[in-house]
């Protein structure tokens, strides 16, 4: 708990079992196979909680749920699961500014590998302490709208302004070299994204889970869209 605290982070070493990890690996064959799921915003298999029970279970695991529901200070609910074959290669970010919390810290992300993963194949990075910076939204990059309108700028320049400031404060980040089932908790306001997947032969099987505080209202901070849940 103390660690999560002052890092932003938790590893749990071999929180899955192998055979679990193949298991979901298998279903995900199946289902893109099959025409179920299909690559989305980049190459991500989107909301398989939605089509698959091993992957909605492991999700929705009651001592995960519990231990999660401690670490935010509320009640956990599983959002959104989000599976990769390769790496996401995404640039640094804090996933707050994609699923906002009022009050802001009602959110926690849980990532599975499901294979092992080194710098090679598009290993995770975080910067650890960066969850104890201020929540950068949309008006600590000029891209406030109004009550009719969104603000007009791109995705893009969200990614160049965390990316200066990043430079600015002299961050350093980790690269997570995991084993298959290991499983790695970080805090709504961390910072991470995907290093470089220069070996293109070897997959990065991964599995990404996104929880909410049933009590936090919940939104996209650049669109001003709610989140719905869909179960």
């Amino acid at each position: 708990m103390e660690r999560f605290d002052d890092q932003g982070y938790l590893i749990l070493k071999n929180y899955l079992s192998s055979e679990t990890a193949d298991q979901i690996n298998d279903e995900i064959d199946k289902l893109m196979a099959e025409g179920t799921i299909k690559f989305r915003y980049g190459g991500k298999l989107m909301f398989v909680i939605h089509h698959s029970e091993i992957v909605k279970n492991t999700g929705n695991n009651k001592d995960l749920l519990e231990f999660l529901s401690i670490l935010m200070d509320g009640q956990a609910k599983l959002f959104q699961s989000i599976n990769f074959i390769n790496g996401s290669q995404q640039k640094t970010h804090s996933d707050s500014i994609h699923m906002t919390t009022y009050p802001l810290g009602g959110l926690l992300g849980v990532w599975i590998a499901l294979e092992d993963i080194d710098e090679n194949n598009g290993a995770l990075h975080y910067i650890p302490e960066s969850h104890k910076l201020p929540y950068f939204l949309n008006s600590d990059y000029d891209n406030e709208g109004d009550a009719l309108k969104i603000g007009k700028k791109s995705y893009k320049a969200y990614e160049e302004f965390l990316e200066e400031k990043v430079k600015e404060l002299g961050l350093k980040k980790e690269i997570f070299r995991a084993r298959k089932g290991d499983l790695l908790i970080w805090h709504a306001n961390i910072l991470h994204g995907g290093e470089p997947h220069p070996d293109k032969s070897r997959t990065r099987k991964s599995l990404v889970y996104h929880y909410f505080d049933e009590n936090s209202i919940c939104y996209h901070e650049v669109t001003q869209r709610p989140a719905l849940f869909e179960f």
